[in-house]
């Protein structure tokens, strides 16, 4: 038999046996669909409208796609495919949510229908790859009328023809990939949008009684370079959700004092196990609190200095909840009145033979006095009076040439302490009062007597 004739028998037969296996996959697919659609008919009768709108789309995907993994794997890939399969089932997911929302009273059917029409989008992307699929494999069952040689394909029109169609269905197969994409990504926009819209109705329906809400969180503010600017003292209604979510906000302290700020989070739902992290102007990371209960509230406590800008990040603590909040940032007015006083050229005067009532507000705080010698005292006491249990007071005197010229503490929390020094000459003097160890706060009075 000659050669040629021999070559073009095999490539029949292999002609034939492709085309045989390609049918019997087929029928295999078409058997699975009939199953997926035998079970849906099966259980429709008992389930939910909802419920029904999910399986009835799952059905439909899962059919489409499983053609797909069938026969397509080559033109498609299987990440992109893999990718197909789980934007399918988070469509259904997707049209089912919206649903619920609507069958809840939180969603009017406009919106639905907008749901509807994303779900639908993003199943006709599918059937277009599927039938772009179902072109590619009718262009490769063709078998050519005779055999070819590698000098005459390359020569031929017709051959070179199929081989532009082939790319060209291939680049077609490839950009509605892409546009399937991008529609199920619109489809999940539009669903967190709802969601968060339904929590903050929620919250609507149940209104705290303690507390007015002033303004509503705008997204997006999920990091440091989008955040929602916060006013001081004022109820800003926000949710977490989805449960990566995280809401950032801004706000500055006010201009003249160091004070005690308080980040408060009420929770309003049920469900979120809030978290709450500082950060300074550069985003550096100041530290966190957090509840596990959830449903708790929570309270971030903090010494600002003035006119700061400051961000926290409110978040869930395990990364699986979430839940609508209300948040305020609150200045305490913890400071004395005394202040600002933390330094020499701050010190605030007072007048020797009376007590006066100040505060060591936190661990970093000191206060400077002023007071006057007269000309002929040659002696001065200063005498602090602790009005706390957790305050080590110390003292340092300065003369008037701000040159420190005595100092005394006590190392036990409460303690009172007792300082007298020679005053040679009159003039203006200076007191310093801190903790000691500059780890403890609390109130004292000091008392000033010259003889």
């Amino acid at each position: 038999m000659p050669e040629e004739e021999q070559t073009t028998r095999i490539r029949k037969k292999r002609l034939r046996l492709g085309s045989f296996g390609q049918v019997v996959a087929v029928a295999s697919s078409l058997f699975a669909m009939a199953l997926l659609y035998l079970g849906y008919d099966l259980l429709r009768t008992n389930l939910t409208p909802c419920e029904a709108i999910f399986q009835q789309t799952s059905v439909g995907l899962a059919t489409k796609v499983s053609f797909l993994k069938t026969e397509g794997e080559l033109k498609i890939g299987r990440e992109q495919l893999t990718e197909l399969d789980e934007r399918a089932q988070m469509t259904a997911i997707n049209l089912k949510t919206c649903c619920t929302v609507l069958d809840a009273g939180r969603l009017n059917p406009e919106q639905f229908l907008q749901c509807k029409a994303n779900a639908r989008d993003y199943e006709s992307r599918v059937e277009d790859i599927v039938a772009l699929v179902r072109t590619a494999m009718q262009a490769t069952d063709t078998p050519s009328s005779s055999p070819i040689t590698p000098t005459a394909a390359a020569a031929s029109p017709t051959n070179t023809a199929t081989s532009t169609s082939k790319q060209q269905v291939d680049q077609a197969i490839a950009k509605k990939v892409s546009e399937a994409r991008q529609a199920s990504k619109t489809f999940n926009h539009q669903v967190v949008e709802v969601r968060k819209e339904q929590a903050l109705q929620s919250l609507e329906a149940v209104p705290p009684r303690h507390i007015e809400i002033d303004a509503r969180e705008s997204e997006p503010n999920n990091d440091s370079l989008s955040t929602n600017q916060l006013g001081l003292k004022t109820w800003v209604a926000a949710s977490i959700d989805p449960p990566k979510d995280a809401d950032f906000f801004t706000f500055t302290t006010p201009a003249e004092y160091r004070d005690w700020i308080r980040v408060e989070i009420e929770n309003r739902s049920t469900t979120l196990e809030p978290r709450i992290e500082l950060f300074d102007a550069e985003k550096t990371s100041l530290g966190s609190v957090h509840k596990t209960t959830a449903g708790a509230d929570i309270v971030y406590t903090f010494v600002a200095t003035p006119d700061t800008r400051y961000a926290a990040r409110v978040s869930n603590h395990y990364g699986n909840s979430v839940g609508v909040y209300n948040v305020r940032v609150v200045p305490t007015k913890s400071y004395d009145a005394f202040e600002p006083n933390d330094g020499l050229l701050t010190a605030k005067p007072i007048n020797i033979g009376e007590g006066i009532e100040a505060a060591i507000m936190d661990p970093a705080d000191s206060d400077f006095f002023s007071f006057e010698i007269p000309e002929g005292r040659a002696e001065t006491e200063i005498r602090l009076e602790n009005r706390s249990t957790t305050l080590r007071p110390a003292i340092v005197i300065y003369d008037p040439a701000k040159s420190q010229i005595s100092a005394t503490y006590n190392t036990t929390g409460g303690a009172d302490v007792t300082q007298a020094f020679k005053s040679a000459q009159p003039g203006r003097y200076l007191i310093q009062v801190y903790d000691h160890y500059r780890s403890a706060a609390g109130a004292y009075t000091i008392h000033i007597s010259s003889k």
